[in-house]
């Protein structure tokens, strides 16, 4: 009988709340799901010649008492991974290269156009980013790729991050729960309320750059999105490579970045400060 929306739904939240958000999407590839689309259109051109065959013969008796035979036409799944994956990549060459980029891409914003390619639209809220913004940005997410806490916990230094205790596990999360993922590998079951409020009452932070938001803003919002598909993604799985590949070819590959370089390639920060 099938299975309702409002179902599929209940399904999900109850997994999510029973399991935690999944760090990464573990389901059917985008190459599978082409293949079996594949196959439901091959399946349609059979059906439809053998439908073709009787309308044009025995059939076509009783299509003159009333309608012919229809033909078949089975509505094609989206394949959900192979649109995750364009989403992804377009808005990390957009951060990553281009410095310039959409910093809301919610659901509403795009558009799975009839031939299969995706549109997108409204850029009200973009960001341009310095060239040392973007290689700061590069060299974050490379090092998210790479499980380069040590890398991490340099570039919060240099780019000015204090709190009261200088607790760098708070640290971590923090910063992969802001650009990178928030699953329950992250967030260890809690809601976002209760994560942040934890962390908090751990080492509360007290002075934060906020050269990159937006680009947390973007991050933030494409994992929503790729939530609401059923498919959750790791930034920094698509992004990392994207950021080492750009550091290679502007001259500063990730093997060249030590303390001293951090501070000469250090963006003009802007930071907020913190009352709580």
């Amino acid at each position: 009988n099938g299975t309702t929306l409002w179902e599929l739904q209940q399904e999900a939240r109850q997994r999510i709340e029973r399991e935690g958000i999944p760090a990464k999407y573990n389901g059917p590839s985008a190459w599978q799901v082409g293949l079996y689309r594949q196959y439901l259109r091959l399946r349609d051109g059979i059906v439809n010649m053998a439908i073709a065959l009787y309308n044009g013969t025995i059939g076509s008796f009783w299509a003159s008492l009333g309608s012919p035979m229809p033909y078949h036409h089975t509505t094609l799944p989206p394949n959900t991974p192979r649109i995750v994956d364009t989403l992804m990549r377009v808005h990390g060459y957009q951060l990553l290269l281009d410095g310039f980029f959409n910093a809301d891409p919610h659901g509403g914003n795009f558009m799975l156009l009839p031939d299969g390619r995706i549109g997108l639209i409204d850029f009200g809220a973009t960001k341009k980013l310095t060239r040392n913004e973007r290689l700061s940005a590069c060299l974050l997410y490379a090092a998210l790729a790479r499980n380069d806490s040590d890398m991490l916990f340099a570039m919060c230094d240099v780019g000015g991050y204090k709190s009261k205790y200088g607790n760098r596990h708070v640290l971590m999360k923090l910063i992969l729960f802001g650009y990178d993922s928030w699953g329950k590998d992250v967030m260890e079951g809690k809601n976002i309320q209760e994560f942040i409020d934890e962390l908090k009452r751990e080492d509360p932070w007290e002075e934060v750059p906020d050269n990159l938001v937006m680009a947390q803003f973007m991050s933030i919002r494409l994992r929503s999105l790729a939530l609401g598909m059923n498919h959750p993604v790791k930034c920094s799985t698509y992004w990392g490579p994207i950021a080492e590949d750009i550091l290679k070819r502007e001259g500063h590959p990730y093997e060249s970045w030590n303390r001293d370089k951090l501070v000469q390639y250090k963006p003009e920060l802007s930071m907020q400060k913190m009352t709580w």
